[in-house]
């Protein structure tokens, strides 16, 4: 392979190698099927995958980055003995037991591992409980509202609700601020299963015994360890009593499958009120089966046992460094998390795949000469699926040195679930973003992925007015960061500029035993171009990042999205206020706009000391003379601290009213969306509250955040 680029290795014409074009001829499909076929080789759930670590920091060292494992000591549980029953209270007759398992699917080995979990949801409590049955649809805070309103209590009751709308633990917790006794949580098929199409092995949809299994942890009150919040989960840290854990449920929760709520939901026919008597969105899909959805409460009671074995127990991750040439103590940071509740083919194992062939290319570019600028850290987090673990301790563990080297950090969880390109990120990296997407082709197509993802966001089918999208002047959509994976650290806590990419498309497979590499290669990404796309996507973006003389971040495209986020912040409040207007409202937010127009004129400074600097002196700072060097280095560090620092300049040290873990005063976790972001946090928090005194006190210091920002942007 080496020797038929020598012409192309020395494009740039200072002697350095120009990895970018080099590095596109190197992700191989066949590389990523290995490594998907590896890591989908059995069940890998955190803290029992030392194995798997092992061989991520193994193929790393062989690639020639220098790799090592990091051990953390979080409060993790697993599952022990766990029952779902229907019965009869006075007679004691059981009607209904739940099966609380998949089924096999032959021809996937993935469904027969005898190490599958049961029905399960990690860091749920463990309790035996007993109470009549409540119908509350997605178990959102609008839903329980909904029935308070209709007259049906939920206290010392057993709740059934639906996934979908909001995170599973906040349908916990709504649940338990209502009295309920305990929680289960099933799959139905309106959401991901027959009604959406074949089901597998037939087609992609979800099953009838199928479980979504995850995490009930409340994330959107701080993520990571539940027992040491804010510092690392070393083997030696002091830690709370689990009952002072703000981040944990307190009464018991499970999944089910819709074959094992089919029964359940029969049992509330004709008690409390019909469903759609309060919103026909309350009407799932079993209504073909004959079921009715009613509210309850039920004749029979339901009990739901779940027992777990809750402990603290050591966790692995994998950190791999390529130190830089010329800037060494500056970092980007591409992670993925390696566990899965199952194989996990999409959810996490194509991004482990990518990250293992992302590793294999940079060693490749570094036996042709090459050396990133700037160090590159390849991360494969532990524990993410129990609440974001493993990013969230070693980011804890090394906060001062992330706050003060750290350009960015690039996430790449579910690479590939189908073929829907999808990024959430820091408005700042959209230039690079939409650049790199212009550089990789769309895997069957004529395409770029750029195209693709402008057609997809259109609703455009391919081949079909493509000229409609050409000429049309939008951009694709980049979306807010929640805190729906391993970026939240870097991004809501430690003031990283962050980004996180994915190939996405519904899938009924998502954290079932479904998820396996013999789905992957029937209904998602058979010749594993996608996996090859997003491999090319991630490299371009990180190689640019570290390469680059000068960072291709764009503080403008921040300033715009910023006014984006203040008209969003502005409708929302609107809708918590009877007595506003559209004008009232504008009024109100008046600091905040005078603040992001300060910021968008300081923001064009930057792009034309960047202009000033190619002009004068060139990039590269590549000149006889040395005071002309000198100043042309101190321009050029300049421009690059202040994209790079920029977005520490949100980060507000007392947090978030309530969740001061979250330090980001423009996007955070949404207080019930879970994982879905919320722009101005604080101040919608304080609207939903109807605290109109407190909305206005941190406008104003949030105004004044923006101001210091952008006063930052007009240092040289």
């Amino acid at each position: 392979m080496h020797d038929v680029w020598p012409e192309a290795a020395r494009s740039q014409g200072n002697g350095r190698i120009d990895p970018g074009q080099l590095f596109l001829r190197i992700p191989s499909t066949d590389r990523l099927r290995e490594h998907l076929q590896y890591y989908t080789s059995g069940t890998h759930v955190a803290g029992i995958n030392r194995t798997q670590a092992e061989h991520t920091r193994d193929y790393f060292v062989a690639q020639g980055v220098d790799a090592k494992i990091v051990e953390y000591y979080p409060w993790l549980n697993y599952p022990i003995n766990q029952r779902v029953a229907l019965f009869n209270e006075s007679t004691q007759v059981v009607e209904f037991e739940a099966g609380l398992k998949e089924d096999v699917i032959s021809g996937d080995s993935a469904s027969e591992d005898p190490n599958n979990l049961p029905a399960f949801l990690g860091l749920s409590a463990s309790g035996n409980v007993t109470g009549q049955l409540v119908y509350a649809n997605y178990g959102t805070l609008d839903d329980f509202r909904a029935l308070k309103a209709a007259g049906v209590s939920i206290k010392d009751k057993v709740v059934l609700v639906r996934y979908g709308g909001i995170l599973r633990g906040l349908k916990v917790q709504g649940a338990e601020r209502g009295g309920a006794r305990g929680v289960l949580i099933y799959s139905d098929p309106a959401d991901d299963g027959y009604c959406m199409g074949n089901v597998y092995p037939n087609g992609p949809w979800r099953p009838e015994s199928s479980l979504q299994r995850g995490s009930v942890a409340l994330i959107q009150v701080y993520p990571g360890d539940p027992l040491t919040p804010g510092y690392a989960a070393t083997k030696d840290a002091p830690r709370l009593d689990p009952k002072d854990a703000k981040s944990l449920n307190g009464i018991p929760s499970l999944p089910l499958s819709y074959r094992d709520a089919e029964p359940l939901l029969r049992a509330l026919v004709g008690h409390g009120k019909n469903a759609s008597e309060i919103s026909e969105s309350w009407v799932g899909g079993l209504t073909s089966r004959g079921i009715e959805y009613w509210t309850g409460p039920s004749a029979l009671a339901v009990n739901i046992l779940n027992h777990v074995d809750s402990k603290t127990t050591p966790i692995q991750n994998v950190i791999g460094r390529i130190a830089g040439s010329e800037e060494p103590e500056r970092a980007v940071i591409i992670g993925n998390h390696r566990d899965a509740w199952c194989a996990g083919a999409s959810d996490p194992s194509s991004g482990s795949a990518v990250l293992l062939e992302l590793a294999r290319a940079f060693g490749e570019l570094m036996r042709l000469g090459w050396r990133p600028r700037r160090t590159v850290i390849f991360a494969s987090w532990d524990a993410e699926e129990y609440g974001l673990v493993g990013s969230t301790e070693w980011v804890e563990d090394n906060i001062d040195w992330i706050r003060a080297d750290v350009i960015a950090y690039v996430n790449v969880d579910a690479a590939v679930m189908g073929p829907e390109f999808s990024a959430s990120a820091s408005p700042i990296f959209k230039d690079l973003l939409f650049a790199a997407t212009k550089q990789v082709g769309f895997p069957g197509s004529n395409e770029t992925v750029y195209d693709a993802w402008l057609r997809q966001s259109r609703g455009i089918q391919p081949n079909h007015n493509a000229g409609l999208v050409e000429g049309h002047k939008a951009t694709p959509p980049v979306h807010v960061l929640g805190a729906g994976s391993d970026y939240t650290p870097f991004m809501s806590h430690a003031g990283v500029s962050s980004l996180d990419l994915g190939f996405g498309g519904r899938l009924g497979s998502y954290h079932s035993n479904y998820d396996s590499f013999k789905q992957m290669i029937t209904f998602v990404d058979p010749d594993f171009g996608l996996h090859q796309a997003m491999t090319r996507i991630c490299g371009l973006v990180v190689i640019r990042l570290a390469d680059d003389a000068v960072l291709k971040l764009n503080p403008i495209s921040y300033a715009k999205a910023l006014g984006g986020y203040i008209r969003d912040l502005e409708r929302q409040v609107a809708r918590h206020s009877a007595a506003s207007s559209s004008v009232t409202t504008m009024k109100r937010f008046r600091r905040l706009r005078a603040a992001q127009r300060q910021f968008l004129t300081n923001a064009h400074l930057v792009e034309q000391s960047k202009h000033r600097l190619r002009s004068v002196y060139g990039e590269d700072c590549q000149m006889a003379g040395r005071r002309r060097r000198m100043n042309c280095r101190k321009l050029r560090k300049s421009i690059n601290d202040r994209v790079s620092r920029l977005e520490r300049h949100f980060i507000d040290p007392d947090g978030i009213p309530g969740r001061k873990w979250y330090k980001h005063a423009l996007v955070g976790p949404g207080r019930w969306l879970g994982y879905e972001a919320q722009v101005f946090p604080a101040i919608a928090e304080a609207a939903e509250d109807h605290e109109w005194r407190t909305l206005r006190q941190y406008e104003k210091r949030i105004a004044e955040t923006i101001y210091e920002a952008a006063w930052f942007l007009r240092e040289v």
